[in-house]
């Protein structure tokens, strides 16, 4: 339980700094829709408001609804956390990640109505969404979990 409860305090408290730090900086120095090239035909800086969830769907939901779904997920996965006798350091970091990023997101949302995301990674024409510091732990995270669900079945 300790080692737990470690990890997530180690995990929210970086990944939430990090993530709002950076969407500060992009709504004080970018303008909404701009683009700025960092690597050319593979990744911009842009300004995008987003009040769908990740990667921008589900833009048309109600944001009550996605608020209430996100506080629901971040709950689950707390107790699931918390509840599985599994303590191996993948699956606790991999529920922290996904906590964070869903944590702060849901501040964004419950504060401002929307999340800002500013990652823009593409080859030449073709663009993943844009996504943000949160989206990255979210989806970072999911993909560990399973990993570490699926290894010690």
């Amino acid at each position: 339980m300790r080692k737990k409860i470690i990890f997530l305090i180690a995990t929210i408290i970086p990944v939430v700094f990090l993530d709002q730090i950076s969407k500060y900086f992009v709504n004080k120095n970018i303008p909404f829709y701009a683009k700025i090239t960092i690597i050319k035909h593979f990744f911009n800086l842009v300004h995008v408001d987003n009040a769908g969830i990740a990667f921008g769907l589900m833009q048309s939901i109600s944001g009550l609804l996605i608020i209430l779904l996100t506080a629901f997920i971040t709950i689950a996965i707390l107790i699931i956390l918390f509840k599985v006798k599994l303590n191996s350091s993948l699956f606790i970091f991999s529920s922290s990640l996904i906590i964070s990023g869903a944590f702060s997101n849901l501040m964004n949302r419950i504060f401002q109505g929307y999340v800002v995301d500013f990652i823009d990674v593409h080859v030449y024409s073709y663009h993943w969404p844009s996504f943000n510091v949160a989206d990255s732990c979210v989806v970072t995270g999911t993909f560990l979990f399973f990993i570490s669900i699926v290894k010690y079945l």
